[in-house]
């Protein structure tokens, strides 16, 4: 909460501004992975999901507000940025900080989330522990007002957080419908 403190300043809010979405309720939940020895591993050199091998997890952004992620020693995650991917090397003194799209979306796309993906491996295993921070079900957000201007309008309607989670868990996990992506969420004609 500290880093969403954080963020609501750095968008010209109190600190304690964007606490009532979380808060007395919220929808955050630990999730550990595993990744098995791949035989037929394929790192694509762009956002395409591969045709022969296999990645670990295909490119995405997250869905919440934050993911704090534990990984073991074994690499395998990477962010696109520049038009390339780039490892984030693991360290076991730190934690990886994804934003996600709905800090994207309060921040009327000041704040990009980050577009990432993990590597399959054909001679280790790999583990890691993502962390999402996620409001509460009932929770709406949409721009927030130090973020809108006559120059740079809302780029996106308001938004129910239980929605879009459920579309979007519906496309990524029970394979109903179309894979639900924020983008789906902006005003048409509005910049990307």
């Amino acid at each position: 909460m500290r880093l969403i403190g954080a963020i609501s300043v750095n968008l010209g809010m109190p600190r304690d501004y964007l606490n009532r979405y979380f808060r007395p309720a919220h929808s955050s939940f630990l999730r550990l992975n595993y990744y098995p020895v791949c035989p037929a591993p394929e790192r694509p050199v762009d956002v395409r999901t591969p045709r022969a091998g296999h990645l670990g997890v295909n490119h995405h952004t997250d869905a919440g507000a934050l993911t704090l992620l534990l990984q073991d020693e074994q690499p395998g995650l990477e962010v696109f940025r520049a038009g390339q991917w780039h490892l984030v090397a693991p360290r076991a003194d730190a934690l990886v900080i994804n934003i996600g799209d709905i800090v994207q979306v309060w921040s009327n796309d000041q704040y990009r989330a980050a577009l990432h993906r993990v590597l399959a491996n054909s001679t280790a295993e790999r583990f890691s522990a993502p962390c999402f921070l996620n409001p509460d079900y009932r929770a709406h957000y949409a721009p927030l007002p130090t973020t809108v201007t006559p120059e740079n309008p809302a780029q996106y309607r308001p938004i129910n957080w239980g929605e879009f989670r459920a579309r979007r868990a519906a496309g990524d996990y029970a394979d109903h419908g179309e894979e639900v992506q924020i983008d789906h969420y902006r005003i048409q004609g509005r910049r990307r």
